[in-house]
This record gives structure tokens, C-alpha cells and sequence, in this order.
């Protein structure tokens, strides 16, 4: 178990890298130095059907990256943290150079929840590829399966959630499919080198 204050610094760090994820995506929102390349959807991506309370799925990946920080063991956490930190800042470098969006117009008349139609303002229909969703939750599946605190079936639970954050991202309209595949590759590259970097043998090359 975690002392107190290791729970403390935790949460700090935590509480930092949110704001490295989010100040610069939230600048993302609104500075633009080239034209938006719009994401153009696939057969796989029409044959999900529109579903705004998947929201609350969408946003479960926040309770998701919590649980992980504060519950797998300090190799994994540091592992954990410093793939976000890459992932987010190659992410970001992409949203500047390379801007891509999923149209809303498919949505537009829709009976929406208030909630949905929070997210919608708060996020504006872009940065979509790589997807920061499907990258973020793939890196909290793999550092629960690479944890052995865990039995099987929490991991199996785990990655289970992360599917139903894929399944919302795209039942929202915020995602495609390419910008899934695109933000688990990432993802799982990133992790890979930051493992072989730390030297950890035990990580390098396996999950």
C-alpha cells in the first residue's frame, strides 16, 4: 500500500501533468497556422450509431487515468507518467502542424443532453488525430496489465473500459477510426521507448 504521502505527491504530479495536457490543447482550440484537414468517416465508423449519453463513457477516462496514477506501484507510475508527458507533447506538435477535425454537421438538429452539449463548447471539433482519448486510455490499460497488484480479471475489466472509451469517442462524433489506431500506435511506441530508456529489462519489449 501507498503511504500518505506518497498518495500526496501523487496527486500532485498528477494535478501537473493535467495541466500539461490540457493548457496547450485548450490553446490548440483556438490558434490555427494551418487550414483544418477534416477526417472523413469509415464503413466502420458509419455503422455506429450516434449515442450522446455515451458521454458519460467519453468522460470516464478521467476516473480511469486517476485509478491508474494513484493505484499501480512506483516503476509503473513513473513509466505511466513520463509516456503521458511524450505522448501529450508529440500529440500537440501534430494538432499545431497537421490540424485534423471530425465534422458535427451529421449531428446538427439532434435532441442533445445538456452534458453533451458542454463538452461540444468546451471542445471544438478538432484535434482529432492522433486521438489524446484513445492514446491516454491505452496507456492506463497497459500500465494496469504491466502492475502485479492486480489479478486478471481487473485487467480484463480494465481494457474492457478502454473499448467502451473508443466505442464513445466514435458514438460522439469526436473520433474516427483512424484517429484511434493512430493514437494506440503512438501509444504504445512511446511506452516501449520509455521503458528501453529507463533501462527497466523487465518492461523493455513487453507489456
Amino acid at each position: 500500500m501507498e503511504t500518505r504521502y506518497t498518495i500526496l505527491r501523487r496527486v500532485y504530479s498528477g494535478a501537473l501533468l493535467v495541466i500539461w495536457i490540457i493548457a496547450p490543447y485548450a490553446l490548440l482550440q483556438q490558434v490555427t497556422i494551418r487550414e483544418v484537414i477534416w477526417v472523413q468517416p469509415t464503413a466502420f465508423d458509419q455503422a455506429i450509431a450516434v449515442n450522446f449519453y455515451s458521454v458519460w463513457v467519453y468522460l470516464s477516462l478521467y476516473p480511469l487515468l486517476g485509478w491508474t496514477g494513484l493505484g499501480v506501484e512506483r516503476p509503473v507510475y513513473l513509466r505511466y507518467l513520463l509516456t503521458i508527458g511524450w505522448v501529450t507533447l508529440v500529440s500537440h506538435m501534430v494538432f499545431l502542424f497537421f490540424p485534423s477535425g471530425v465534422s458535427r454537421d451529421i449531428l446538427e438538429g439532434m435532441d442533445t443532453p445538456v452534458v453533451y452539449e458542454w463538452l461540444a463548447f468546451l471542445d471544438r471539433p478538432r484535434n482529432a488525430f492522433p486521438s489524446l482519448h484513445a492514446s491516454l486510455s491505452i496507456i492506463a490499460g497497459i500500465a494496469i496489465s504491466a502492475s502485479t497488484r492486480y489479478p486478471v480479471v481487473v485487467k480484463v475489466l480494465t481494457w474492457l473500459w478502454v473499448l467502451a472509451i473508443f466505442w464513445s469517442t466514435i458514438a460522439l462524433r469526436q473520433h474516427y477510426a483512424w484517429d484511434l489506431i493512430s493514437g494506440t500506435i503512438l501509444a504504445v511506441v512511446v511506452w516501449g521507448i520509455v521503458g528501453c530508456w529507463k533501462g527497466r529489462q523487465n518492461f523493455c519489449g513487453g507489456f
